[in-house]
């Protein structure tokens, strides 16, 4: 498993709630938390703060098998969820990105990885 985009479910949720933000429904599979942005859908709100959202945002391309795909969910449809086990054989060609607004309008920042997530507080969310 990729450290940096793998974390088990707990884990994830303390790092949100220690940063000020309440974890929505991350993407979990055999107790792994997927924390790249890429995992999904385009707008979805993986976490709140009492005026701030964390969204993904951008287009996926992954390279996988010689075949290239345009999100995470039309690769697993066509290897099944069986294609995690080779997540380290994924190439990303084009990644989403975490986004925070504040109120759903005011961009305030975007990251990839979890070490990056910034307190609610920092960000006035």
């Amino acid at each position: 498993m990729d450290l940096i985009s793998t974390i088990s479910e707990g884990a994830m949720k303390l790092m949100f709630n220690l940063n000020g933000w309440n974890l929505t429904t991350p993407f979990v599979h055999n107790g792994v938390a997927y924390v790249k942005p890429d995992f999904y859908p385009d707008r979805f709100i993986i976490g709140v703060s009492k005026r701030g959202y964390i969204y993904a945002s951008g287009e996926s391309r992954i390279l996988y098998r010689g075949t290239t795909f345009t999100s995470i969910e039309e690769l697993l449809n066509q290897y099944t969820k069986s294609a995690l086990n080779d997540f380290n054989e994924w190439k990303f060609l084009e990644e989403k990105e975490w986004v925070i607004t504040r109120d759903g309008q005011e961009f305030l920042y975007s990251f990839t990885t979890l070490d990056k997530l910034p307190k609610a507080s920092k960000l006035r969310c």
